[in-house]
């Protein structure tokens, strides 16, 4: 069976907007919220020379978060009323330590899930500071990410945040009615471009200066 993805995001560029959804999340009946926890992520988008992936509408990455390297990819994302849903899969990447060791052990396996592997050539990169937390609610599993992040794009850098909630386990359904609580007491608007869409206009915008 394939793995989907299933998310919610915030527009939290304005001034206290993590402290608004979290603040949201604790007014919510029933909730019961985790300690935080600090990843340090780096997400390298890549893509052939052909560029297939753009060509397939497909996100390909290799990420390293705190030392441990992994390769996903995602499918075109389908939002409806804020709830985005993406078929994600992953591909361990062991004993990796930097980035040209992921790129060879990919060229080497040639071919995953169909995709091809060999002559991956960087895109741009996210650098990401996330603070996590687990959340309970009627039964839905769920992880809350505030993303401070930094899109590395043409040599050139820009700052954004984001905030996140994905289903990890139980019912879409009531993910959506805690995704709309969050929305109501927070105030804060469903992101309407992902940060990879961000970077990818960027990529369009400065890609041939």
């Amino acid at each position: 069976m394939p793995n989907i993805e299933t998310e919610f995001k915030w527009e939290s560029n304005s001034p206290r907007a993590f402290a608004k959804v979290l603040s949201a999340v604790l007014q919510v009946p029933s909730v019961r919220l985790s300690a935080p926890r600090v990843l340090h992520i780096c997400d390298t988008y890549l893509d052939t020379p052909e560029r297939f992936f753009e060509q397939n509408k497909i996100a390909f990455r290799v990420r390293n978060t705190d030392g441990k390297w992994e390769a996903t990819y995602k499918t075109r994302t389908e939002v409806t009323n804020g709830r985005a849903v993406r078929r994600e899969e992953s591909l361990p990447l062991p004993g990796i330590k930097n980035l040209a060791q992921a790129l060879a052990f990919l060229a080497d396996k040639k071919v995953w899930e169909h995709l091809p592997l060999t002559g991956l050539k960087s895109l741009f990169a996210l650098r990401n500071k996330r603070t996590s937390y687990d959340i309970l609610f009627n039964g839905v599993e769920a992880e809350l990410s505030l993303d401070n992040f930094m899109i590395c794009v043409c040599g050139r850098r820009v700052l954004m945040k984001e905030a996140e909630l994905e289903l990890k386990k139980g019912q879409p359904d009531t993910l959506d009615e805690l995704a709309r609580q969050i929305t109501q007491a927070s105030g804060l608007a469903y992101a309407r471009v992902s940060k990879v869409k961000t970077a990818l206009a960027l990529l369009a915008l400065w890609g041939d200066k």
